[in-house]
């Protein structure tokens, strides 16, 4: 469907998506639509990855600490799961950039799109293990693990990683994932701004997903911090979902989702 009419029956709508009236059903559903099967495959590893942290973090400690140390693959594969939204937004908002009544969405996506990118090299340290760069002494000095990256950084006694990343993030992201979804359904004026901007929903497996992998985690906290790594992966991904297959996928140019979605596929069949 052409963006522009999408554009034009959201703005004409006066109820719920086009007249639909909600119903109990649309609160109690898991998902709106099938998931695509890439998505089904990769949150299948992602989950499996986090298991398997888990049972290793109970059966032995000292492993665990050296299997999610840096350059291991929960963080590697957090970099690739960061990269992937990051180019899945640039996708997006490239497509919206074709109709000049969806310029809000563009901007929307662009900064998803550098966001992300920017969550996947902090998540590297800007690559400098991998290029063999020693770090200023400014990082040396402010940067508990004296490495060039943001996110680690102490000034004036406040850990950013423990305020932005962690506080801050928490509630941004209890807000999206909670309390976004259910006004959404509920209050038309947030509905209509979400829509005009292009902002995906969770849907209720998303949301579901999170509160249950976050708390298994968390339980899992008193036998290791490290286990905040696991957390970080799952919740990338499960964020990913949201992009992919949001509740509201009306808004979405579902047709670039399909060609990019298959374009994955079609490389990791080839990989195998």
């Amino acid at each position: 469907m052409d963006l522009r009419v999408i554009n034009r029956n959201y703005l004409k709508s006066k109820e719920p998506f086009g007249g639909k009236v909600i119903r109990l059903e649309d609160f109690t559903q898991l998902a709106s639509t099938p998931i695509p099967k890439p998505l089904i495959g990769g949150l299948a590893l992602i989950l499996g990855v986090v298991a398997y942290g888990l049972i290793l973090l109970h059966r032995d400690p000292g492993a665990f600490r050296i299997w999610v140390s840096e350059d291991g693959l929960a963080e590697w594969l957090t970099f690739a799961v960061l990269m992937m939204m990051s180019v899945y937004s640039f996708v997006i908002s490239k497509k919206f950039n074709q109709c000049s009544e969806a310029r809000a969405a563009k901007r929307v996506w662009l900064f998803l799109g550098f966001l992300f990118l920017f969550g996947a090299i902090e998540e590297i340290s800007w690559g400098q293990r991998i290029l063999g760069i020693n770090s200023p002494d400014w990082f040396l000095k402010h940067n508990k693990q004296a490495e060039i990256n943001i996110h680690n950084l102490v000034i004036y006694g406040v850990n950013l990683n423990k305020l932005i990343f962690g506080k801050i993030l928490t509630i941004l992201l209890t807000i999206y994932l909670l309390l976004v979804p259910l006004l959404y359904r509920r209050n038309e004026r947030l509905k209509g701004f979400v829509n005009r901007w292009r902002i995906p929903v969770a849907q209720n497996y998303q949301i579901l997903l999170f509160i249950i992998v976050a708390i298994v985690i968390r339980l899992h906290l008193g036998l290791s911090k490290k286990a905040d790594e696991l957390l970080e992966l799952s919740g990338c991904y499960i964020i990913f979902l949201v992009l992919t297959h949001p509740f509201n996928q009306e808004i979405i140019p579902l047709r670039a989702l399909a060609v990019w979605m298959q374009r994955v596929f079609l490389r990791e069949r080839k990989g195998v």
